[in-house]
């Protein structure tokens, strides 16, 4: 479906009709995406069936999502307890589709708001938000959670579009957080200015998409200046209409289910060029770099020695317990597979001759474009292991989803 354009007749008759019929003629072993949420998910619901149907998809998305819910209110018990019997009758669903938080930042923040009442006002949603989460994965711990984000495209009492947006946004920086926080089990999906990315905006420059890149202008046919995108993609100032959800549905498909379904694999590529590390173990970390051309991956890890060094042990420059290793290898798909040299005998800033050994192996695999696992052996030292990484910084991420190969 192309952004922008109205969808025919043929794509409205698929958003309505064939959630039923897959309903009906899907195999039982498909898998199953369970919606929680608010009025956003009562649309994803539907949107997101059409776009998992358009990309020849088999499964199936069961709907809880009851509108007007905000954050606050699911995390209370009496609503968790619904999530619960929702859980146990959909035993088969692997996914949770949340679509959460929008009501209760649109009921609460203001431009007028400072800086620590917002501050505090997002704490308050992602505190709800993680009861919510660590709810389901009490009941569920091998559920894997998809949290999208919302997109506000035109102006609302509030604030200007673009204070809505930067607000958005960083919003979204503390969802992130979280995501990254619940490892595995959670993912977040900034959408944060795609319907002004995709249909055109006027005056608002800032998208998590890429704010370098100018947004285009937006419809000069519409009557009324004042609302710059298309009058047909969207339903109120708060909603979109069932195209631009469909729109919406089909980036959450290309970003996160796809991969999670296991329907397409995903394919390293050059955005993931950048700098690595694992939350967990701050203070090291990875340099990728990935060489399309060749076909071959080249990793740096900074790392230390496996224990302390001596207390008097000194080093010229640096720490005596800091190391670095070097790993390249060819890579298909989402996986390279590559050599652990380590490389030693030379001075600073000199032409001394170094000496490399081959020191192990690492398996580098990728489950999409801010997330991947680093799956090491090293004999010499008699360690193995799997380091959960992310990127340090966010710059590339939308030149990595931009180079994903299409369907």
């Amino acid at each position: 479906m192309r952004p922008g354009k109205p969808v025919g007749g043929n794509k409205l008759f698929a958003a309505i009709i064939i959630p039923v019929l897959l309903m009906v003629v899907s195999p039982s072993y498909a898998a199953r995406i369970l919606v929680v949420g608010d009025s956003w998910g009562v649309a994803a619901g539907p949107a997101l069936q059409a776009a998992l149907a358009d990309n020849g998809s088999l499964a199936t998305v069961a709907s809880i999502a009851v509108g007007g819910e905000t954050a606050e209110n699911l995390s209370t018990p009496a609503r968790l307890a619904d999530i619960t019997a929702a859980l146990e009758q959909n035993t088969d669903a692997t996914l949770v589709h949340l679509s959460i938080g929008g009501n209760d930042f649109l009921g609460n923040w203001n431009a007028a708001l400072s800086g620590s009442d917002e501050d505090q006002l997002t704490a308050d949603i992602i505190s709800n938000v993680t009861a919510i989460v660590d709810h389901i994965l009490a009941q569920r711990p091998d559920i894997r959670i998809y949290w999208s984000s919302y997109d506000f495209p035109r102006p609302l009492l509030i604030g200007t579009p673009e204070e809505v947006n930067l607000a958005s946004l960083r919003f979204s920086q503390q969802a992130e957080a979280l995501a990254e926080a619940k490892g595995a089990a959670l993912s977040y999906g900034d959408f944060n200015g795609l319907t002004q990315v995709e249909y055109g905006f006027d005056g608002v420059q800032q998208s998590s998409f890429d704010p370098a890149v100018a947004i285009p202008a937006g419809d000069p046919s519409l009557p009324d200046p004042k609302y710059p995108g298309p009058a047909s993609a969207y339903m109120d100032p708060i909603h979109l209409t069932a195209q631009a959800y469909l729109m919406l549905a089909g980036k959450q498909y290309d970003q996160f289910y796809a991969y999670a379904l296991g329907e397409r694999l995903f394919q390293i590529n050059a955005g993931l060029n950048d700098a690595w590390y694992n939350p967990a173990t701050d203070g090291q970390g990875f340099f990728i770099t990935v060489f399309p051309n060749l076909g071959v991956v080249l990793l740096a890890w900074f790392t230390y020695d496996t224990a302390l060094p001596a207390v008097d042990a000194k080093a010229n420059l640096g720490d005596p317990g800091q190391r670095w290793l070097t790993a390249v290898g060819s890579y298909a798909d989402d996986r390279a597979v590559l050599e652990v040299y380590n490389t030693y005998g030379g001075l600073f800033d000199s032409g001394t001759k170094v000496t490399q050994d081959v020191y192990g192996t690492i398996v580098l695999q990728f489950s999409d474009c801010n997330s991947g696992t680093v799956e090491y052996e090293i004999p010499s030292i008699g360690a193995s292991g799997t380091v959960p990484i992310k990127r340090v910084a966010k710059d590339n991420i939308s030149l990595c989803e931009a180079l994903k190969p299409a369907n």
